[in-house]
């Protein structure tokens, strides 16, 4: 019998459709689904699925064996396995600190599995790049636009943390053996220092996709750091959940209860850094976080990248023991409107210039991706279309197969070389609309054809004069040829869509990483990455200028660093 994908967590990072020796996978909705005619139950699926969501209907998974309650000890346990948490862990243990890591899921990598984007603010070699150390002044700026609503002390220490954490890397752990550090853009702006994999597993050309899959920085990292772990002796229990925190007659934090499913572990130790990721899968959390995120009933759903374990335990945790949650500073995004995730066929489509955009009614639409909550959720379905034509379809695809590949083994040619059929696979489920005429194609979107053919007319008119390129636009950004008209057919609808890629904020955390309560420390506790409020401030702000200066990524490696810093000298 063919396998089966859980759709409701799928992250669509295409591993399974381009490990699959069959081709038996492929977009269904905007998730990967088998094809039962194809599938041979090979399980090849089923290994590279981060998320672990593929599963074979007549061959349940093996049951553990059932145990008493276990009792380990270590100086350090660190809850998640994703990269904060193994930057913690490999912190802690090269001050000489015994370490246990808690991985609820089948393998490492949590969220960051995903994740690429880097930024190097200073190192040992930035300077060999032509570089000026700018901390000063980047701290000062982000102040400032933050409304300095950040703690100044733990901005301060994320800038010194990022330069501490990249040359432990390269001279403690030898990391330029599995990466390049090299310079690059990481958007519009100005020249970064950042870090790609070398050898990385999508060298045989496996990598579809510019904004997600395994592959880039994240995934590799945490493979890598996993190694330099269990190297240096350190403990790492997969499948092991932590369920709560456990303390002594002081309220300070002195343990950690898990389970793996045959029963209860018991973790004593001397400091405990939650590392456990985003809450994107807990809409509970998501209500009290971003309550627009959950007014979805009856709309389009909002596709989710965060990884199936990132369910919010460690807020859980934490607000058991009275910790201080910042609700308001965290960042839960809505973006959209956008093509994404899809083969990367329709997805250069939707990139184009050429084209415009209608709501689910067929009304005019415009909204920027880059902002906290799209303006598609003023649609009454959630969502919309992008309207194009066959010439301009062809232009786009052309002009996306001359550019180089973002990454070393992109495989986007493979998609974009075959684009009718890819586009006429995803038609099969209405992620695309394809037909003879402007006539037919508002018919099949179930929109005002008078109404279409008068955007069409309008959009006509304004290639005959278009507006001047912005002087201050990218390189990148800018169109590569002039606007153009319709006219050819087949006409096109590309789905548009809201998606959200994380849920970062949580605990209130110090300079030291320390879990605070009612404004002060909770002994033997810290936290990092994803889970922790952190440095950020709400807002669209937000959004686009603290990952231009730090990334997610960024963050959660750096607060990962001071957590592991910071635990081992507590547990010392």
């Amino acid at each position: 019998m063919a396998y089966v994908i859980n759709q409701t967590l799928c992250s669509a990072c295409h591993r399974c459709r381009t490990e699959c020796p069959k081709s038996a996978i492929r977009f269904k909705n905007a998730k990967y689904w088998i094809d039962p005619d194809k599938c041979v139950a090979c399980g090849r699926c089923v290994k590279v699925c981060h998320n672990g969501c593929i599963t074979n209907p007549e061959k349940p998974a093996p049951r553990p064996e059932p145990h008493d309650r276990l009792v380990k000890t270590c100086d350090v346990c660190v809850i998640g396995g994703g990269g904060s948490g193994l930057v913690a862990a490999n912190r802690a243990q090269d001050a000489g600190r015994s370490v246990i890591v808690l991985e609820k899921m089948h393998e490492v990598g949590g969220s960051s599995w995903y994740a690429g984007g880097f930024r190097i603010h200073w190192c040992k070699k930035s300077e060999g790049f032509g570089h000026v150390d700018n901390r000063k002044a980047k701290f000062d700026e982000f102040y400032e636009k933050s409304g300095r609503s950040v703690d100044p002390k733990l901005l301060a220490r994320m800038f010194e943390a990022n330069e501490q954490h990249i040359d432990w890397l390269l001279d403690r752990h030898d990391a330029e053996r599995a990466f390049e550090i090299t310079t690059g853009h990481m958007g519009p702006g100005p020249e970064a220092v950042m870090m790609h994999p070398r050898g990385a597993w999508y060298d045989a050309g496996k990598r579809i996709d510019r904004m997600i899959g395994p592959g880039e920085v994240g995934s590799e990292m945490a493979l890598f750091l996993q190694e330099e772990f269990l190297k240096g002796g350190g403990e790492l229990l997969l499948k092991t959940r932590a369920v709560k925190l456990l303390t002594d007659d002081a309220g300070g934090v002195r343990g950690v209860l898990a389970e793996d499913g045959g029963g209860e572990i018991e973790i004593r130790c001397k400091a405990v850094v939650v590392a456990s990721g985003a809450f994107s899968r807990n809409r509970e959390l998501m209500r009290k976080f971003q309550p627009i995120f959950c007014e979805d009933e009856g709309r389009e759903p909002v596709h989710i990248f965060t990884g199936a374990g990132c369910t919010g335990d460690g807020i859980t945790m934490c607000s058991a023991l009275g910790a201080d949650i910042d609700y308001k500073n965290r960042r839960v995004v809505l973006f959209g409107p956008m093509r994404h995730p899809y083969p990367c066929a329709s997805m250069a489509i939707f990139q184009c210039h050429d084209g415009f955009e209608i709501g689910s009614d067929g009304t005019p639409f415009h909204g920027s991706m880059g902002v906290e909550i799209s303006a598609l959720t003023k649609d009454p379905r959630w969502f919309g279309w992008k309207i194009l034509d066959d010439n301009m379809c062809e232009t786009a695809i052309r002009e996306a197969m001359e550019e180089p590949p973002q990454s070393p083994g992109m495989d986007l040619p493979r998609f974009q070389a075959r684009w009718r059929e890819v586009l006429a696979e995803e038609a099969l489920d209405n992620a695309v609309v394809i037909a003879d005429t402007p006539e037919e194609l508002a018919e099949k979107l179930g929109v005002d054809a008078a109404g279409l053919a008068a955007q069409i007319a309008a959009y006509d008119e304004g290639t005959k004069n278009p507006p001047p390129t912005p002087p201050d636009m990218p390189d990148f950004m800018r169109p590569k040829h002039p606007p153009i008209p319709f006219g050819k057919a087949p006409y096109y609808a590309v789905k548009m869509k809201m998606f959200h890629e994380n849920a970062i904020g949580g605990m209130t955390i110090d300079e030291n990483a320390r879990v605070l309560r009612d404004g002060e420390p909770i002994p033997g506790l810290y936290a990092c990455g994803d889970t922790t409020r952190g440095i950020m401030f709400a807002g669209d702000l937000s959004v686009s200028y603290l990952e231009g200066v730090f990334s997610s990524l960024t963050m959660a490696y750096d607060e990962g660093f001071i957590a592991g810093t910071e635990a081992a000298a507590y547990a010392g």
